[in-house]
Parts: C-alpha cells; structure tokens; sequence
C-alpha cells in the first residue's frame, strides 16, 4: 500500500516532532510498503524520516515548475494523490495547499486521516 504524507508548512514541526510521529505511527497501517510526500519542510522531511526508521521505500514528487508555473505545486499534489491509496494530512486549517490536495482526494475517492495541529 502506498501512503501519502501531506502537511501545512506552516506548522512548526519541530515542536510536534514526537507526537506527529506517533500520528504516523498510529495511522499508517503495517501493509504500507510506500510512502509518498513533496519534498518540501515539515511534513514531508516527517515522512522521510519515517520511511527511514521503519525501511520504506520512500519517493519524492518535487514540482515541476519548468512544465507547469506557478500552477507546479498543486498538479505535484494531484500526481501525489493519483498515486497512493491512502493520505494523511497535517493541516493548520488555514493552508490552501493542504486543503487543495485533500478535497483533491476526496474527489477521487481515496480514503484521507487529516491530523490538525
């Protein structure tokens, strides 16, 4: 099973580092053998430091602003979304880019854990 990691940077990660791993430790099932995030601060370095600990493979999906602009981050989150069967969200409430990609995936019927911090 592939799982996205998602989250607001604007959260300061480093204060809720403990607790949101064990978020991730509670919320991500044992049959994940994939974990899938965007690359940027916060909840993606999370997911990278999770995959690590508990040996998934772990890939990276950077926007591509050469093809897409300034649109490059939210078509990464569609390309995130497309590929997993389940996302996990850290969201601030307030952060667009969070909200985007889980109504993007509610819409496309994959099943989302949002965690507010």
């Amino acid at each position: 099973m592939k799982i996205a990691i998602v989250g607001s940077r604007s959260i300061e990660y480093d204060k809720i580092h403990d607790m949101a791993i064990a978020f991730l430790e509670r919320y991500i099932p044992v049959n994940c053998t994939e974990l899938v995030s965007g690359g940027a601060l916060g909840a993606d370095k999370l997911a990278e430091e999770y995959a690590e600990r508990y040996h998934l493979k772990m890939t990276v999906l950077e926007p591509d602003y050469g093809r897409h602009g300034k649109r490059a981050p939210l078509m990464r989150d569609e390309e995130i979304v497309r590929g997993v069967q389940y996302v996990i969200a850290f969201w601030d409430c307030r952060s667009k880019g969070t909200a985007y990609t889980v109504t993007y995936a509610i819409k496309e019927g994959i099943p989302v854990r949002i965690i507010r911090i």
